[in-house]
């Protein structure tokens, strides 16, 4: 080949390549391997959060929706996005297993709605399945979030405080195994359950007085009050955890009211002495004298606690004259 045949397919070669497009995400004729491949390795832990959840993303993420829907089953698509007017779909980041299997974060928005998804393709690159991770999402108060580790344990947590300063985690763990199947290997608690309330011993005692209910902050801290003998008493259970656990209270009596909202238990067997405050929404108690005997040497019978509501009974229907 001569030097002037050289330089013209050198020439081609080079326009060629100059002129051949980057692919994006935005593009109408990706297959799944270029779209997966466009996925941003994410570093492990990957945390799915509200900080996360909320965090605006760049155009350049935004997915061609045309494009992703011939990856996805029209069942699976239509299950996760049943409303695609106004649609927002944008490719967070993907994490690549040791079977080179990819876990694709996509993040949905939809008017104020916004949610993430976890899809699972395999090393073809051929769809397996996917989750909605805010179903899987723990109800209640307290911090919830979605925790995937470099083992591909996907974790959902949720971490409460309890009003005693303890932190609770509890935690529920999936895997995606070869299949695609979501499957749940094991829940996990730092929760102690060893000084929950077994039962309240007079929670069948009459309940007619003002301040005559439970006031509690969770299942291991109550107050509960009923009617005394005598309008001038009221009896009382009180049960509390504190510590993390390591330090318990208990104790059962007949209290003395002396102020319409004021009542103080003296114990005639010890010193031991426990004053009432009440309110409309809460009672506050405070161990005025040595209590050692009905608790752990590390803590005390004190606090405040809030009033439980309770149930709405349904009305009786009266029933109509023939």
């Amino acid at each position: 080949m001569n030097k002037k045949w050289m330089w013209l397919l050198l020439f081609v070669v080079f326009t060629a390549c100059k002129n051949k497009k980057n692919k994006a995400i935005t593009d109408e004729d990706l297959t799944a391997a270029d779209f997966i491949s466009l996925a941003t390795p994410l570093p492990f832990p990957i945390l799915i959060n509200d900080s996360m959840i909320n965090k605006k993303e760049k155009d350049s993420s935004l997915i061609n929706q045309a494009a992703f829907q011939t990856y996805i089953p029209d069942t699976v698509f239509k299950k996760l996005y049943p409303k695609t007017k106004q649609l927002k779909l944008y490719l967070i980041g993907k994490a690549t297993d040791e079977e080179e299997r990819n876990y694709i974060v996509v993040k949905s928005i939809l008017d104020k709605t916004r949610k993430v998804q976890l899809f699972f393709f395999d090393k073809e690159s051929a769809f397996l399945s996917a989750i909605d991770i805010s179903n899987y999402m723990p109800k209640g108060p307290g911090p919830k979030y979605c925790r995937i580790d470099n083992k591909f344990n996907i974790s959902f947590i949720q971490e409460l405080k309890t009003p005693t300063g303890e932190l609770w985690t509890n935690e529920s763990i999936y895997y995606m195994d070869a299949t695609g199947q979501f499957i749940m290997a094991m829940t996990n608690s730092t929760e102690d359950l060893s000084d929950v309330i077994m039962g309240n011993p007079i929670d069948t005692f009459a309940r007619k007085n003002k301040y005559s209910a439970d006031y509690t902050s969770d299942k291991k801290n109550l107050v509960s009050i009923r009617d005394g003998a005598s309008a001038k008493a009221f009896q009382f259970f009180i049960h509390f955890s504190k510590q993390n656990g390591q330090c318990a209270g208990e104790v059962k009596g007949e209290a003395e009211w002396i102020a319409q909202n004021k009542g103080i238990f003296r114990d005639a067997d010890s010193d031991c002495v426990i004053e009432f405050n009440f309110s409309n929404s809460s009672v506050n108690i405070k161990e005025q004298n040595g209590c050692g005997s009905y608790r752990g040497i590390t803590c005390f019978f004190e606090g405040s606690y809030p009033k439980k509501r309770e149930p709405v009974q349904p009305k009786q229907k009266l029933k109509k004259k023939k």
